[in-house]
C-alpha cells in the first residue's frame, strides 16, 4: 500500500509540475500578439479492482459496493482557450486584428499555417509577409486582380498578396461635370456668350483637357449652349437650357455631350449636370453678375500607389497620388468545425490537426467569420488574475504530493525500523 502512494504522489508531483509549466508559458506569452491561453486538465489514472462487489440476495442480504485503488493522476488534455483578446489600436496601416472568430492564412515552405497575429509587413519583392518568418499572407476573391477601369495588383492563381508601393495607378476618363452659380438675366437676347468658368477634364489615357462652356441667350429664360475643348472636337445635341420667372432651372438637369479627336483616347461622353429643376442648388438665373462655374468633375489623371489600410471587410485599399482609392486584395480569413483541434505550430502561428477539420475559408464579415480592425492589433488573451491562481493551484498541489511521498517514506522507514 505505501509504495502505491509513492507512485501516486509521484504522478501528482509529475502532473503539477506540468501544469506550472502551462502557467509558466502563458506568463511568459502575457505581451505575445494574438497568443491564446492554455490550460492544464488532469485525469485519474487507471484504478486496481480490490473488490468486484455484490448484488442483493434472494434471501434479503444486502448488496456490497465494488473496492478500488486509484494509481494516482495524469495530464488528460491541455488545451487552448480562444477568448478574445483586447483590440489596441496602433495606427501603423499594415496592422490588423480580427474581432470574432477566424484565422489569417499564411502560405509556409512546409504548409499552409493559420495566425490571429496581424502584424504585417511588405518584402523587399513587395508581398505582404508576417516579417519574422517570411511567410505570405494569403488572399481570397478577385479583388485586386484589375478590370477595365482598376489596376490589376494580384495574379490570377496566385493567392500570395502583392501591395506594390509606388507602382502606377491609371486615371479615370472624366464622365460627369457638374456647375454651380448664376448666369445674370440683365444679359440681352442675342449678345455674345457668357462663358462660364471652364474646367480640366480627363480622356481615356489619362490625358488633361480644358473644357469650356458657353450659354448664349436666344429669348428670355432661355439659352443656347456651346462648349469647346483644347485638343479635341465637341458635340452638343440641339438643346435650350430654360429657367422659370424666379430664376430657378427648368430643364434639362443635364446634357450629354461627345468629345472626338484626341489623339489615341476613346470617344468619351460627358454629362453636364445643371442642378435638380425646381431648385437652386445648380445654375440660376438672377439679377446678379454671371459667375456660373464648372465646379467638379469625377475624372482623374494617372498616379501612383502611395499607402494601403485595411478595412473591415479585410480588404487592403490603395490610397494613389491621383486621389483614387482602389482595391489591391483581400485578406483571406480561415474558420474551422473545432478550433480546439488546431495544433501550436510556434511563431504565434497553428497547422491543422486530426481534431480540426479542414479550413473554411473566405472573406471577414462572412459564414460566422470576425471582423477586421485595421491599424490594430490582438493583444494576448492572458488573464493575470486566473494565471497567478492557476500558479497557486498548481504550487500547492506540487506541495501535497510531495508531502505524500514524505509520508510514504516515512512509513517504510518505520517497517525498516521493526526489523532492528
Amino acid at each position: 500500500m505505501t509504495l502505491a502512494a509513492l507512485f501516486s504522489g509521484a504522478s501528482g508531483l509529475a502532473a503539477n509540475s506540468t501544469a506550472l509549466d502551462v502557467v509558466g508559458n502563458n506568463l511568459a506569452n502575457l505581451n505575445t500578439t494574438g497568443y491564446k491561453t492554455q490550460r492544464t486538465l488532469f485525469r485519474d489514472q487507471v484504478y486496481q479492482l480490490l473488490d468486484g462487489g455484490s448484488a442483493a440476495g434472494v434471501t434479503g442480504s444486502g448488496g456490497t459496493n465494488a473496492s478500488q485503488l486509484g494509481n494516482g493522476v495524469t495530464v488528460g488534455t491541455i488545451d487552448t482557450q480562444f477568448t478574445q483578446g483586447a483590440v489596441n489600436p496602433t495606427g501603423r496601416s499594415l496592422d490588423a486584428a480580427i474581432s470574432g472568430n477566424g484565422f489569417f492564412v499564411l502560405r509556409s515552405p512546409t504548409g499552409q499555417l493559420y495566425s490571429r497575429a496581424g502584424n504585417f509587413d511588405v518584402d523587399s519583392s513587395g508581398f505582404l509577409v508576417e516579417p519574422s518568418t517570411g511567410n505570405r499572407i494569403q488572399r481570397t476573391g478577385t479583388a485586386g486582380e484589375g478590370s477595365a477601369t482598376l489596376p490589376g495588383f494580384q495574379v490570377a492563381g496566385n493567392n500570395d498578396i502583392r501591395v506594390p508601393i509606388g507602382s502606377g495607378v491609371p486615371g479615370v476618363p472624366t464622365s460627369n461635370v457638374t456647375f454651380r452659380g448664376n448666369v445674370s438675366s440683365k444679359t440681352a437676347v442675342g449678345d455674345p456668350a457668357v462663358n462660364l468658368t471652364p474646367i480640366q477634364f480627363f480622356d481615356s489615357q489619362s490625358g488633361s483637357h480644358t473644357l469650356s462652356v458657353s450659354f448664349t441667350k436666344t429669348a428670355d429664360n432661355t439659352y443656347s449652349v456651346s462648349a469647346t475643348a483644347t485638343d479635341a472636337t465637341v458635340t452638343l445635341p440641339p438643346t435650350s437650357v430654360t429657367f422659370d420667372t424666379s430664376g430657378k432651372l427648368l430643364s434639362p438637369a443635364s446634357l450629354a455631350i461627345s468629345i472626338t479627336g484626341i489623339a489615341g483616347a476613346a470617344t468619351q461622353t460627358v454629362n453636364l449636370n445643371f442642378g435638380t429643376p425646381g431648385q437652386s442648388t445648380g445654375l440660376t438665373q438672377t439679377g446678379d453678375a454671371t459667375d456660373g462655374a464648372a465646379v467638379t468633375q469625377d475624372g482623374s489623371g494617372s498616379g501612383t500607389l502611395l499607402s494601403v489600410s485595411i478595412d473591415a471587410n479585410g480588404t487592403i485599399q490603395g490610397l494613389s497620388s491621383n486621389g483614387r482609392t482602389v482595391p489591391v486584395a483581400q485578406l483571406a480569413i480561415a474558420s474551422f468545425n473545432n478550433q480546439g483541434g488546431l495544433i501550436r505550430a510556434g511563431t504565434n502561428t497553428f497547422s491543422t490537426g486530426p481534431g480540426s477539420g479542414e479550413p473554411l475559408i473566405g472573406s471577414a464579415n462572412t459564414g460566422g467569420r470576425g471582423a477586421i480592425s485595421g491599424g490594430a492589433l490582438e493583444g494576448a488573451g492572458v488573464d493575470i488574475a486566473v494565471e497567478f491562481s492557476r500558479l497557486i493551484i498548481a504550487q500547492r498541489g506540487f506541495q501535497v504530493n510531495a508531502r505524500t511521498i514524505s509520508a510514504a517514506n516515512d512509513t517504510l522507514q518505520e517497517l525498516a525500523n521493526i526489523i532492528r
